[in-house]
C-alpha cells in the first residue's frame, strides 16, 4: 500500500517558518483565489441544477442502492428448506433407489445449439428444480403426493430438494464453528459403505460440537454439465470445491470448513481440530515455510514469514503434487473469493490439468502470490495419512502413510469401487470412539 505523501520541508536552523514564501508577483492570484474559489463553486453548482435537476436526482437515487445485492440462494434454486439440525445430509438408504433411477432421471438432459456457433450441439444439464412450482407450498404439496404413492418419486424429490436444505437455528449462541464437509457417491459404494462413510462425520461432529455437510456427487452435475465428469477419477474431484461452496451457504455463520472425500475416514474421534490444526498456536508450529508447490524441486515456494492468522486455506501434499483429499477453508470473504476463483468454470473446462481442481490450485499457487500467501501446506499425516499396503514402513521417517494413531487416513488411489470398499472395511473396526 502506498503511504500518504508529504511535502518537503526546509529546516534552517532556529526559523520556524516551514514554507518558503510564495513569489511576490503570485500574492495577488493567491487573494482572489481564497475570496472567490467558494462563491465560483456555488455558482457552478446551481446552474448543473438548474438545467439537469432529473439526472441529479436519479444519480442520487441510484447511489444509494449501488452495493445493494440479490440474497444468496441455493445453487439451483431460489427456495431454501430451513433445518435446525446441524447435521445435514441426505437419505442414504435411497442409494439402491437412485441407482435403480439412474442420473439420466435425476437430473433434465437439453440438447441446445451454441450460440457462437449455431452448427455445434451439445447437452445442456440442468437440476429438476426449475421445473418447480413458483409458490413452494404448492410444490410441497404435490411432491408430498408424488412421495405417498412412489419410493422412486419420493428417492428423486429428496435427492433434488437436498440442495436447498439450509441451517437456521433459533440462535446463533451454539451455532457449529466447523463444518464437516463430503461427498458420497451412490454409483461407487455399497449401502453399508455409505452408511459407515456418513455415520463417521456424524459422530466425530457430534462428539465436539461440529455441524455435517454431505451430498450427492451426482446433485453438482448441473455445474459440471457433463455426465462423463463422474466417470472419470481427476474431473470427479471438482465436486469437492462445489460441495464446499454449498455447505458455506448452508452454514453461513461458521468459521471453518473442513473438507473430507469419500475415501477417508476420521479415526479418532477424540482430537479436537480447532485445537489440533486450526488455533494459532497450534498451525504455526506445522505450517511448511519454504517448500516448493510441485515436490521435490519447482521453484515457487511457500513463503518464509507466513503467519497463522494470515491463513485462509489449509492443504497438504503428497511426495508428487498437491492434494485436496483433506483440505480445511476459512469461512471469510478472503476465503470465499479464493474457493471461488479456485472453482471458476475457467479452470473447471481447461483441458490441460491432469489431476482436476489439485492441477488447477498448483497453478493458482503459483501465479498469483496474494492466493499463496493465504495458503499454507501441513504435513500429510495431520489430516491426510495415506493407506498402503507396505510393511516394515518407519512411522518415524514415513511423511505420507498411515500409521495407527493418525488422526485421518484416506485411500484416494483406489482403483475400483470393489478395491475402495475393502480398504474402508479394514479400517472402520479400529476408529477410536469418544471416550
Amino acid at each position: 500500500m502506498l503511504g500518504t505523501s508529504h511535502p518537503f520541508k526546509p529546516k534552517f536552523g532556529g526559523n520556524k517558518k516551514q514554507f518558503l514564501p510564495l513569489p511576490a508577483t503570485f500574492s495577488r492570484i493567491q487573494k482572489f483565489q481564497r475570496k472567490n474559489l467558494v462563491y465560483i463553486i456555488v455558482t457552478v453548482v446551481v446552474i448543473y441544477l438548474f438545467f439537469n435537476p432529473i439526472s441529479a436526482l436519479s444519480g442520487w437515487i441510484h447511489s444509494s442502492s449501488v452495493h445493494k445485492y440479490p440474497p444468496p440462494h441455493p445453487l439451483t434454486s431460489k427456495n431454501e428448506i430451513i433445518t435446525t439440525s446441524k447435521y445435514i445430509y441426505p437419505p442414504i438408504e435411497h442409494a439402491p433407489l437412485l441407482k435403480e433411477l439412474t442420473v439420466h432421471k435425476l437430473v433434465k438432459e437439453t440438447r441446445v445449439r451454441d450460440p457462437n456457433f449455431p452448427e455445434v450441439e451439445k447437452t445442456l444439464i440442468r437440476s429438476l428444480n426449475v421445473f418447480d412450482d413458483p409458490n413452494p407450498l404448492l410444490q410441497k404439496q404435490i411432491e408430498d403426493e408424488e412421495n405417498a404413492v412412489s419410493d422412486l418419486d419420493k428417492a428423486k424429490n429428496f435427492f433434488k430438494n437436498q440442495d436447498k436444505v439450509v441451517f437456521r437455528p433459533n440462535s446463533l449462541k451454539n451455532y457449529p464453528e466447523v463444518i464437516i464437509v463430503s461427498a458420497v457417491d451412490f454409483q461407487k459404494y455399497t449401502l453399508d459403505g455409505l452408511t459407515k462413510i456418513v455415520q463417521n462425520r456424524v459422530d466425530y461432529a457430534h462428539s465436539q460440537n461440529y455441524g455435517v455437510y454431505v451430498r450427492w456427487y451426482q446433485e453438482f452435475l448441473p455445474i459440471l454439465n457433463s455426465l462423463s465428469y463422474l466417470q472419470i477419477k481427476e474431473k470427479a474431484k471438482w465436486v469437492r470445491l462445489y460441495c464446499m461452496r454449498a455447505a458455506m451457504h448452508a452454514f453461513p455463520h461458521a468459521k471453518w470448513f473442513w473438507y473430507i472425500d469419500e475415501d477417508g475416514l476420521i479415526m479418532d474421534l477424540n482430537i479436537n481440530i480447532q485445537q489440533y490444526i486450526l488455533d494459532e498456536d497450534a498451525l504455526n508450529p506445522i505450517m511448511q515455510h519454504e517448500v516448493p508447490i510441485i515436490p521435490p524441486g519447482g521453484a515457487i515456494k511457500t513463503y518464509k514469514n507466513a503467519r497463522a492468522d494470515s491463513i485462509k486455506l489449509i492443504i497438504t501434499q503428497s511426495d508428487q503434487k498437491v492434494e485436496t483429499h483433506s483440505f480445511l477453508m476459512k469461512n471469510d470473504p478472503v476465503g470465499r473469493a479464493i474457493l471461488d476463483i479456485w472453482g471458476d468454470a475457467l479452470y473447471l473446462t481447461y483441458p490441460n490439468f491432469p489431476y482436476g481442481p489439485d492441477s488447477a490450485l498448483t497453478h493458482i499457487l503459483q501465479w498469483h502470490p496474494f492466493i499463496l500467501s493465504k495458503t499454507t501446506i501441513i504435513p500429510a499425516r495431520t489430516i491426510s495419512a495415506a493407506h498402503t499396503n507396505a510393511e516394515g514402513l518407519d512411522p518415524k521417517a514415513d511423511k505420507y502413510h498411515y500409521f495407527k494413531g493418525d488422526f485421518i487416513v484416506q485411500w484416494g488411489e483406489c482403483e475400483t469401487p470393489k478395491a475402495c470398499e475393502k480398504v474402508l472395511d479394514k479400517y472402520h473396526p479400529f476408529i477410536e470412539k469418544k471416550n
